[in-house]
């Protein structure tokens, strides 16, 4: 009876590369290894081995170091050299009086050998342990891909790029840092909630996916200007510009963040009944924040905090609807690029001069 053997679940059975000229040799090894659960292909030079690495592609390579055509070593050391062979281990079968060119082979990368005449055994017992050790190391060389791939479903672009190319800017300690911030309330969509959780109210699928269009316009938005957006809040989204990406134009970004969101979500509009659409109130604010990673041991969250974060979040609640209001910081920055005019309605509570991006027919 086959005995499980390491290769199970990944669609086939092991396989297993012989390249061996002594015919009845060969067969012996053919019929062992088929015994025992092997896929099988034998090749009686090293020519036609070559041919069978490159298009059945083996799991692992048992070589005989006589062959009529090429000395074995030469194999050995091509697929060593071959990006997309050199992880195939090699177990090298050799008698036991080429102790020189058994050497030979290991110094150049076989993993194993086998002297003649072998313990089957013995033969299956490396065979196993390379098949083994070879799943390992391919589950190690995928395994920082695949964690990049989940944090990417997690981390916001600019962050996962600033980490690749130095994790120490965002892993290394709080920092005071002069950001941009944008920061968005969606008119509307509290009371939409409250409707959709009515029986006979707004489906609540069809609302949340309104509410992802938006938010996806969003995210578009600030990440093309090098933004890094933060997770929706309680109505409402923000971003920061400046970290972790670095941008001495940050509050020029924030703004043409804010002027293509605008209109992105006009044309939605045109495609959504009065229901779905979330009227989107803006204000851009500039100053000093605290960021870093914020959280214990078991969760952290790269996140800036501070008044201009929360003055950004007030004033967003309190913009007219579809409008960009600008703080005086922020006006500061920017003057001269596009009209703005004071906000004469302002709150008489709110004591600083604001200002509102004039808006083009």
């Amino acid at each position: 009876m086959a005995t499980q053997q390491p290769g199970e679940g990944r669609g086939h059975p092991p396989r297993v590369l012989v390249i061996e000229d002594n015919p009845n040799e060969a067969k012996a090894l053919h019929d062992l290894l088929v015994w025992n659960g092997f896929e099988v292909v034998v090749a009686a030079t090293a020519r036609h081995g070559w041919s069978r690495l490159r298009s059945w592609r083996p799991d692992v390579v048992i070589l005989d170091l006589g062959l009529p055509d090429a000395d074995g070593l030469m194999v050995c050391r091509a697929m060593k050299a071959d990006a997309q062979l050199r992880d195939i281990p090699v177990l090298i079968l050799t008698g036991r009086t080429a102790i020189g060119e058994l050497l030979e082979g290991l110094r150049i990368g076989a993993e194993d050998y086998v002297t003649k005449p072998y313990d089957p055994r013995e033969l299956l017992a490396r065979l196993h342990t390379r098949l083994r050790l070879g799943r390992r190391i391919a589950s190690l060389k995928t395994y920082p891909l695949r964690w990049w791939n989940l944090l990417r479903s997690f981390i916001p672009s600019p962050i996962m790029q600033a980490l690749q190319k130095a994790p120490h800017e965002i892993i290394g300690p709080a920092r005071i840092q002069p950001l941009s911030i944008l920061a968005v309330s969606w008119s509307g969509l509290r009371e939409r909630i409250q409707e959709a959780t009515r029986r006979e109210g707004l489906p609540a699928g069809t609302l949340h996916q309104a509410l992802n269009r938006h938010l996806s316009l969003f995210y578009e938005s600030v990440q093309a200007e090098g933004g890094t957006p933060a997770p929706m809040g309680d109505g409402g989204t923000m971003a920061w510009f400046n970290a972790p990406i670095p941008c001495p134009d940050h509050p020029v970004r924030a703004l043409r963040a804010a002027l293509v969101l605008r209109e992105r979500i006009r044309r939605l509009h045109r495609e959504l009944p009065p229901p779905l659409q979330l009227i989107p109130r803006f204000a851009l604010h500039r100053g000093l924040a605290l960021i870093g990673l914020l959280g214990g041991s078991t969760y952290r969250h790269y996140t800036p905090i501070g008044e201009v974060v929360e003055t950004a979040r007030r004033l967003a609640a309190l913009a007219p609807e579809g409008e960009i209001l600008l703080t005086p910081s922020f006006h500061e920055a920017i003057q001269g690029l596009l009209p703005v005019r004071p906000w004469t309605e302002a709150p008489a509570f709110v004591r600083m001069p604001l200002y509102l991006v004039v808006m083009r027919r």
